[in-house]
């Protein structure tokens, strides 16, 4: 059975044109694609393991709690920032009474004092038997780094309870004052905030230093995840 298909020379000179202008196409379609997967295997190479911390508010640097090359925990505080909002009044609300609101925020001040001293006291129990533990080959070092880190935020969160308790004091004195004593009728009030780490890793670089103001998605330090 004989085939069908011209095959002239007017033929063969239009087949031949027609490939010749889409060969072009064809070839410019084939570099994109290909430079798309370059560039995406660089980008990702480039920022593969590096994670950036922000400032989650606006505010003024109090502690910088991590210095460069230190570990740090996934969700663990890196930067302490205190955010003052303008234009708040002073007084309580009516229907509460000042004294008995500061006298209350001392005690809850107090109790959380103790429980992060107990949580302190339990921890360094634990990497104190562990450590002997380690050096016997009885247990593992991941378990001390482990044990170490919970000793690390408990210490952090008995800092900071001493602070707040500090400034419980300080609600409590004010409170106790002579009701004629006039008060600014709009002062700031406080509130403290943690820029933290999203992974675990180790600080590279630490942007900013204690009483910066900062702004709200700010970079203020990169670590390297851990892999």
């Amino acid at each position: 059975m004989r085939n069908n298909i011209p095959t002239s020379p007017s033929c063969l000179r239009k087949r031949a044109l027609v490939l010749a202008s889409l060969l072009p196409v064809l070839l410019a379609a084939l570099l994109a694609s290909t430079a798309c997967r370059s560039g995406e295997s660089v980008g990702t190479g480039e920022a593969r393991g590096v994670v950036i911390i922000n400032a989650p508010a606006a505010g003024e640097v109090r502690r910088v709690l991590l210095s460069e090359g230190m570990k740090v925990e996934e969700g663990g505080a890196v930067v302490e920032i205190v955010v003052r909002a303008e234009g708040q009044s002073a007084q309580p609300t009516p229907a509460e009474d000042p004294l008995t609101s500061a006298g209350r925020n001392v005690a809850a001040a107090q109790s959380e004092i103790e429980a992060a001293r107990a949580e302190v006291v339990r921890t360094e129990v634990e990497v104190q038997r562990l450590t002997p533990l380690v050096a016997s080959g009885q247990a593992s070092q991941g378990e001390l780094d482990g044990a170490r880190a919970l000793y690390d935020k408990a210490q952090q969160r008995l800092q900071h309870a001493q602070a707040a308790s500090q400034g419980a004091q300080a609600g409590l004195v004010a409170a106790r004052q002579p009701s004629h004593v006039a008060a600014p009728a709009s002062t700031p009030s406080e509130q403290v905030v943690y820029a933290r780490a999203s992974s675990a890793g180790t600080l590279s670089v630490v942007n900013v230093r204690v009483g910066a103001r900062v702004t709200a998605g700010q970079p203020l330090a990169t670590l390297r995840a851990e892999q």
